[in-house]
């Protein structure tokens, strides 16, 4: 598609991480009353809004050539496919910490993560930033959800169901 481009890119990449932190404010309050799991939930949405900020602060650096080079169409079409995931719908039907537990983890290893990883490799040139990023960004947050313990805990806490109604 000629609509596919480094820019495109950055744009479906940021819709998908301003959807994730809005799914993971969604976990917060639906958990709220559980310390750890709010505690995880709220850094989960913390590190989505830093990612946001990370891929506006590149893109912006970036000359009118390069947002225009043509972007990796499987790239593309996993963003879209992720871009289909509505956080509300997800919620709605979130009952323990587990579900939250399974969606959380599909997210966080969907295109999202490829996409920024390919953004920091693809646009930092110092190999030592490259790899804190890696590390900041992608290792770290995805490491927070073991801090929500086995199965068997998760699935006895339940979620807040009044949570639904409160605003975002």
């Amino acid at each position: 598609m000629p609509e596919d481009t480094i820019d495109t890119l950055f744009a479906l990449s940021i819709e998908a991480e301003t959807a994730a932190r809005e799914f993971y404010g969604g976990l917060l309050r639906l958990f709220g009353h559980n310390p750890r799991a709010a505690r995880v939930w709220e850094e989960m949405r913390s590190d989505e809004e830093e990612h946001v900020r990370f891929l506006k602060e590149v893109r912006a650096r970036l000359t009118p050539e390069q947002l225009q080079a043509p972007a990796e169409p499987e790239m593309m079409r996993g963003l879209r496919n992720v871009l289909k995931f509505s956080p509300q719908e997800v919620l709605r039907g979130i009952r323990d910490l587990n579900d939250a537990y399974h969606y959380a983890h599909e997210l966080e290893h969907s295109e999202i993560n490829t996409v920024l990883e390919f953004i920091i490799h693809e646009y930092h040139i110092d190999p030592a930033l490259r790899a804190r990023l890696v590390e900041k960004y992608l290792q770290a947050h995805v490491k927070r959800l073991l801090a929500l313990g086995g199965a068997a805990w998760r699935q006895s806490v339940l979620a807040n169901p009044i949570a639904d109604n409160l605003p975002g």
